[in-house]
């Protein structure tokens, strides 16, 4: 503005600024669309591309997941391999024998042994299906796990230790809750036990 003008009248300096843009708007348009255009190219491919990653980590640690479940998986059969008389107290819903009730010294201390290596194995187990669980709900891995679920169910409605071991101990396995194993898996087919 120049001395002597009113104020608020825009000064002949200030008119040719204003035309100014006015005049290269068509081409600095054209431009900032074009750069628009690729930065929102750039943008799309960017997230194209996370998305692809993000499905092949989703893959890869669904596999690992899968790999070490099954790891323990094997662990667990190999322990009824080894130890044939286990398999009736966890797959037969057998009653072990109560050492009380035994009058022989050695058949005692035999039956006292039996029941030790059952409640460990049945503790093996069910750190096994706290895993199980924590993996389904942390969505870790999605295939098989209304198998895995099944799975688990049929162990507790074959095993009498197995629920006792979990009704025993069920705090350390979060409780008996809808959300814990007590309550999701275990509940029903140990109510009678």
């Amino acid at each position: 503005m120049e001395f002597g003008e009113p104020e608020g009248v825009p000064s002949s300096q200030d008119k040719d600024h204003a035309r100014a843009p006015v005049k290269s708007s068509t081409p600095a348009s054209k431009l900032r669309r074009v750069e628009l255009l690729l930065i929102g190219a750039g943008v799309a491919a960017t997230l194209i591309a996370a998305a692809y990653q993000y499905f092949g980590i989703r893959s890869t640690l669904e596999s690992s997941t899968a790999a070490s479940l099954y790891a323990q998986q094997q662990e667990i059969d190999k322990i009824f391999v080894e130890n044939v008389d286990l398999q009736p107290y966890f797959w037969r819903r057998q009653e072990l024998p109560d050492p009380a009730a035994i009058h022989d010294p050695a058949a005692r201390r035999e039956a006292q042994r039996l029941a030790a290596r059952s409640e460990a194995t049945a503790h093996r187990i069910l750190d096994h299906f706290a895993h199980l669980k924590y993996q389904m709900g942390t969505q870790a891995f999605t295939s098989e796990r209304a198998d895995w679920e099944a799975y688990i169910r049929r162990s507790f409605a074959e095993s009498i230790i197995l629920c006792r071991a979990l009704e025993g101990d069920r705090e350390a396995f979060g409780g008996a809750g809808p959300e814990s194993l007590w309550g999701l898996y275990a509940e029903e087919p140990c109510r009678e036990v």
